[in-house]
């Protein structure tokens, strides 16, 4: 969802930092932050912040985030109702559920495109653990080679391949076409941006 379909990655790199600073912790670079984007909140802050109180971070972090106004990425919204057509599709993301429902609101995307909407509240594992994806499978009830998953991380890409799942990486992130082609991802399943998702299944699915 975030850097996928919402832009998100400076508006919650911001919110981690300036956190920190409210709370007196240790200053931790915005790219430090962006290398774990992916991962579930309360990882990153165990990583960088063990001794703080993670609710509590995460509840004034979740005020930051909350406050500003974060748009889609360019044509994400049109290109959801687009393959609604053909396809069944749904949301995994690491993100919170009281983040998740006001961005989909922000960004005028309804729930009733997506079969499923499965935050990290909804998962009790986190990619890059191939088990995340256990859920949305069984919900599904398609084959592990029937279902492709778009995301923005090397997370995403490390537990897709894991899965045995199909998997096109989008460089609306913090990741560059060399990381994730350091994982064996081919050049042509890495698109600039999901604008380009339709062409692409048009020609490969």
């Amino acid at each position: 969802m975030d850097n996928t379909l919402i832009n998100t990655g400076k508006v919650s790199a911001e919110a981690y930092l300036s956190t920190a600073k409210q709370l007196e912790l240790k200053k931790i670079h915005a790219v430090e932050i962006k290398k774990m984007f992916g991962i579930p909140s309360h990882i990153i802050i165990k990583k960088f912040w063990p001794k703080a109180n993670c609710k509590q971070f995460q509840e004034a972090k979740h005020k930051k985030i909350l406050s500003k106004k974060v748009r889609q990425i360019s044509g994400a919204r049109e290109v959801i109702k687009e393959l609604y057509k053909n396809y069944k599709l749904g949301l995994l993301s690491s993100k919170t559920r009281v983040l998740m429902y006001p961005h989909l609101r922000q960004i005028k995307l309804s729930k009733k495109y997506f079969k499923f909407i499965y935050s990290a509240d909804d998962l009790r594992f986190y990619k890059p653990d191939p088990k995340v994806f256990s859920k949305a499978i069984k919900k599904l009830k398609l084959k592990r080679n029937e279902i492709l998953y778009v995301g923005d991380s090397i997370y995403d890409c490390i537990a897709a391949k894991k899965a045995g799942l199909n998997f096109i990486a989008v460089l609306t992130g913090h990741y560059k076409k060399k990381d994730f082609q350091k994982l064996g991802l081919k050049s042509k399943n890495i698109l600039k941006s999901i604008k380009y998702l339709p062409a692409w299944l048009n020609k490969n699915g």
